[in-house]
């Protein structure tokens, strides 16, 4: 994908909203959080919850060691201690398990950072950082549009540039002990549609929220594709009700929980997250599944539309990772992106399910920092 298809991709994911320019004031913003007032409603998605600590939610995936997302390590306030040894990570909730479990101890034995990171929807935490209240060093997200949320003047330029990290696909994960579980084996095999079996009666789907979370978007594009790939009209209604249905929408980190303890019958997931997890799943056609940048153009044909009204079009699933401007640890930061990048991250990510990406940096490359140009270009 050239640099401009690339841009184009990214900005279909994007969904606009704009901060209160009270909000942008840093040091109100401090005052409200030393004081912990919560009742000043800055951002419909962001909340006043309370940390889960340590890393792991009680939510755990089939294996046992699975978590749920949250805070991780003590991160709290507007950012982690500074300094070379600590290291500040927001990252897309989805990424939760393969970050804490595996990418962690990683970053401590090879490159000696102490790593915290949270996880949360990718645009939840692109407004956490656009309001002031994290300051990580780091930012991976799952959707370009993410970052395109915190670049340029109207954003203060709190992200400059991201680097394309890797891709995936969406996939039906299911539960193998749920009541549908023959006829979910059955589709996973090609033996029945799964579409049909999602319309089953009493049949529980969950899906993370469009507001929040790329996937939630990815999930309303996918659905519009399989209605037009299958000639089945009305099947994006069918099989999601509105957008924002609440008897589907859950948080990304606390959509795994929701799995594996019953609640829902099958969620729409990220392939790495199925792989990662252990469930089993059933596999989309490439038309239908986000994950084929070949099928950038039919994808496109797919839309959303926010709560403000504006449209967006569909875009192959593409991973990013950036340092945003306000980074306390920038050296510590270059290293952790290069070790994502190119170097034994990348690999525990494939090892994890994710799939390579072959597309170059975005943004204003002439800001990144020196030792991270030399992966600018597409792989």
């Amino acid at each position: 994908m050239d640099r401009q298809r690339h841009q184009r991709a990214g900005a279909g994911r994007q969904v606009g909203w704009q901060v209160a320019p009270w909000v942008r004031d840093r040091r109100a913003w401090s005052r409200i959080l030393r004081f912990g007032v919560c009742g000043l409603a800055v951002l419909t998605a962001v909340g006043c919850g309370a940390p889960t600590g340590g890393g792991l939610n009680a939510a755990s995936g089939a294996s046992g060691n699975a978590p749920s997302g949250g805070m991780a390590n003590g991160l709290s306030g507007t950012h982690a201690a500074s300094g070379q040894g600590n290291l500040s990570v927001l990252y897309a909730g989805s990424m939760t398990n393969v970050m804490e479990q595996k990418i962690r101890p990683a970053v401590k034995q090879q490159l000696g950072l102490d790593f915290a990171g949270e996880g949360k929807g990718s645009n939840e935490l692109a407004q956490m950082i656009a309001a002031g209240i994290r300051q990580p060093d780091v930012f991976i997200s799952a959707s370009p549009g993410a970052d395109q949320r915190l670049m340029g003047a109207v954003h203060h330029n709190l992200v400059r540039w991201y680097i394309p990290l890797a891709t995936d696909q969406l996939v039906i994960a299911y539960n193998p002990r749920s009541r549908f579980a023959a006829d979910l084996e059955a589709a996973a095999k090609g033996g029945k549609a799964w579409y049909q079996v999602l319309e089953e009666p009493g049949f529980r789907l969950g899906r993370t929220d469009p507001k929040l979370d790329p996937k939630g978007i990815d999930t309303i594009w996918m659905a519009e594709l399989a209605q037009a790939y299958y000639h089945q009209p009305g099947l994006r209604q069918k099989l999601l009700g509105a957008d924002d249905n609440p008897q589907q929408v859950f948080p990304e980190e606390a959509l795994l929980a929701q799995l594996t303890s019953g609640q829902v019958d099958a969620i729409v997931a990220y392939r790495h997250e199925a792989v990662e997890w252990g469930v089993p799943y059933i596999r989309l056609p490439n038309q239908i599944n986000l994950g084929d940048v070949a099928d950038a153009a039919a994808y496109a044909k797919a839309t959303y539309t926010s709560s403000t009204g504006q449209v967006s079009h569909g875009s192959p699933i593409e991973f990013t990772i950036t340092i945003p401007a306000t980074a306390p640890n920038e050296p510590g930061a270059v290293s952790f992106v290069r070790f994502m990048v190119a170097g034994a991250g990348h690999g525990i990510l494939m090892k994890d399910g994710f799939l390579p990406v072959h597309a170059p940096a975005a943004g204003d490359i002439s800001q990144m920092p020196a030792g991270l140009k030399s992966l600018t270009s597409a792989g």
